[in-house]
């Protein structure tokens, strides 16, 4: 049984947590700025996505296993993310 998805899923409260210190330092000199909301929920797209292409690509990396480095997410971590975006990428 999965757990329970919360009503109103924000990045600061519910996806930042799941996200390790290391995590976000090792993503950093790349570009990837994991523990920033603002950048996080950007609407802009690029070539590979539409729209919100930041969370977009972090999802991709995050479904493939590809990040973060040697801590898989669960499926229940993955489909809170997915849930947060298709909730509107809230703070």
């Amino acid at each position: 049984m999965g757990s329970v998805i919360p009503m109103t899923i924000s990045f600061g409260n519910d996806i930042l947590p799941m996200f390790r210190p290391g995590d976000i330092a090792c993503m950093a000199p790349n570009g990837v700025r994991l523990g920033d909301a603002d950048w996080m929920g950007d609407p802009a797209g690029n070539d590979d996505f539409a729209d919100h292409a930041n969370a977009r690509r972090v999802f991709a990396a995050l479904s493939s296993g590809f990040m973060p480095p040697g801590h898989r997410w669960t499926q229940d971590s993955l489909d809170l993310y997915a849930s947060w975006m298709g909730d509107g990428f809230q703070p």
